[in-house]
């Protein structure tokens, strides 16, 4: 069964690449450089009080799916603590920059070579990714050299499964919905969320479960045979 399409966007995070296992939780290293910044707080203050907002994100987030950015979570920890340093945007980005370069996202082993094949072979390709971590340059230019449509969370403001997040790398792919196939591996944000905007989809089973996707699949390469 051969899929007609023009077009196949990605999610990212559990279909083209897994966290490599991490030692510490992202916060450390954005706290010790905040330190270095020449902020002065407690580490217990910081980390409960970045704990208690962080978790009043992600339940806004899951009511409204509206995204926000790690940054937004770092200036009001700051501002509870009674720092208002100056230049304060580049401050935190300096410090949550420096949180993101420990992290260690590893690639699949087959993701480059399906995303060449798929270039080679003349699809438009996009990237649809929930994140609230900015993008460094330095992975952003490596995703521009794959994906013709990159389409991030915190970027445009909501996250999968909203329609817009879909409706929006269609519209820059300049493709129609029913030219498109959505590759992900989450049921209800890629899936359904793709599924109701009319775009075909296909569920990498990563974790074995069966959804109402259009094609599963066992691994990335095994889209290859349908496209």
């Amino acid at each position: 069964m051969l899929i007609e399409v023009e077009a196949v966007t990605f999610d990212d995070f559990g279909t083209l690449r897994y966290g490599a296992g991490e030692k510490e939780d992202i916060i450390y290293p954005i706290m010790r450089t905040l330190k270095k910044e020449g902020l002065d707080f407690k580490k217990r203050d910081f980390l409960e009080e970045y704990f208690r907002i962080d978790t009043t994100y992600r339940e806004m987030k899951s009511r409204t799916l509206h995204e926000h950015l790690l940054d937004d979570i770092i200036a009001e920890v700051l501002e509870f603590l009674g720092h208002k340093p100056k230049n304060a945007d580049k401050v935190i980005r300096r410090a949550v920059d420096e949180g993101l370069k420990t992290r260690r996202a590893r690639w699949y082993l087959d993701s480059v070579d399906v995303l060449l094949t798929l270039r080679k072979r003349g699809y438009k390709l996009g990237l649809i990714s929930n994140t609230h971590w900015r993008l460094l340059d330095e992975l952003r230019r490596k995703f521009e050299a794959y994906f013709d449509v990159i389409t991030l969370s915190y970027e445009h403001g909501y996250m999968k499964p909203h329609p817009s997040i879909f409706l929006i790398t269609l519209e820059r792919l300049k493709v129609n919905s029913n030219c498109c196939l959505h590759v992900g591996d989450d049921p209800e944000a890629d899936i359904e969320g793709a599924q109701r905007c009319g775009i075909k989809t296909a569920f990498v089973k990563r974790k074995a479960k069966e959804t109402g996707a259009d094609l599963h699949i066992n691994q990335l390469k095994d889209l290859l045979a349908f496209l």
